[in-house]
């Protein structure tokens, strides 16, 4: 392994850091300020040190932008970074630790971060805001869908869907947002420990795998799924991402997926039917245990609060899939339509 010098010394600081805080715990009954011990934790093995400076801005990005959000007064408001276990608070004090030490946070670093901010208030006010004007949240269990103003006015009055094949999502689109890669999750498995010790490889079930910058690359490949998704609340940032001028409030949740499996059934019905919320993995923390990663997703997306409908087949099919429709009848009796105006 080759560190660079500035790496080098910032890895002695890092382990200086680690006896002074674990010093200050002694001195307090073994208790530390939470950033301290994500700090502590950081310190002790930290992962994203042999990374490039490129990979870090981005991940400083993806953070960042998960820590903001629009409110229904069209402020940018800062998110709870101490939700779902604090993840997005850990993550963030460990970035502005390596930024911090490269000195590469400038303004002309964020600017893909600011452009995107930017979209959002293109018009003047941003088009979820006026959507949503006078309404802060959901009010319960339910779901949102977000899309042209035809499809939601089709789905309202008379329950028609486009089901579209995952990897249709990686197709055509200028937005990052719906440009993720569907069928494919990358990893980066970490293996810091093993390249300070100048190893250059790992065996991970039972393939030999290249250290590179302190982590072993790793790609979850998955065979095409039909997707129907939703989110489990509000975002004011969505229908610029989609470029959706309505939404579709979906207020018996139950009932719908009950429809849409039915539905499913009937043109599939050797198929496998799954619902429910995604969990955002960071690829640095997270390795793909859970055999259904249609429901994982990049934590760059944590933002979205997403749910899904997957459609998925039982045994490996050969056929390319195509998108398809399907007719659950008026939603109007569990749902209401939001329009831009």
């Amino acid at each position: 392994m080759v560190m660079s010098d500035r790496a080098a010394a910032t890895y002695d600081w890092f382990k200086k850091r680690e006896q002074e805080l674990h010093h200050e715990a002694s001195q307090n009954a073994g208790k530390l300020a939470l950033h301290d011990l994500w700090r502590l934790s950081y310190y002790k093995q930290p992962y994203l040190l042999l990374q490039s400076d490129e990979a870090i801005l981005e991940r400083f990005r993806d953070v960042f932008m998960n820590g903001l959000d629009l409110n229904h007064k069209g402020q940018i408001t800062p998110t709870p970074m101490l939700a779902n276990d604090n993840r997005l608070g850990r993550l963030f004090t460990e970035i502005i630790e390596e930024t911090n030490w490269r000195g590469i946070l400038t303004k002309d670093s964020m600017s893909e971060g600011l452009e995107q901010l930017n979209t959002y208030f293109s018009d003047g006010t941003p088009p979820g805001v006026k959507m949503f004007e006078g309404r802060a949240e959901v009010d319960g269990d339910w779901l949102v869908k977000f899309s042209k103003r035809k499809y939601i006015e089709d789905a309202f009055h008379h329950g028609r869907l486009r089901i579209s094949p995952a990897s249709e999502y990686a197709k055509g689109s200028h937005l990052r947002a719906v440009k993720d890669l569907e069928t494919a999750r990358p990893y980066k498995l970490r293996a810091f420990t093993e390249a300070m010790r100048g190893e250059t490889s790992v065996k991970f079930q039972g393939h030999t795998l290249p250290i590179e910058k302190g982590t072993v690359d790793l790609e979850f490949m998955m065979d095409d799924y039909f997707l129907f998704c939703t989110c489990t609340d509000i975002s004011r940032r969505m229908p610029t991402d989609f470029e959706a001028d309505a939404a579709l409030i979906i207020k018996d949740k139950m009932a719908f997926i009950d429809r849409l499996r039915k539905a499913f059934a009937q043109q599939y019905p050797n198929w496998e039917f799954l619902e429910g919320n995604v969990y955002y993995y960071d690829p640095f923390n997270d390795i793909p245990k859970d055999m259904n990663q249609e429901f994982w997703k990049h934590i760059s997306f944590f933002y979205q609060k997403e749910h899904r409908c997957v459609l998925r087949p039982k045994r490996k099919e050969e056929v390319e899939l195509q998108a398809f429709f399907v007719e659950l009848g008026s939603l109007e009796d569990i749902s209401e339509m939001v329009l831009h105006s």
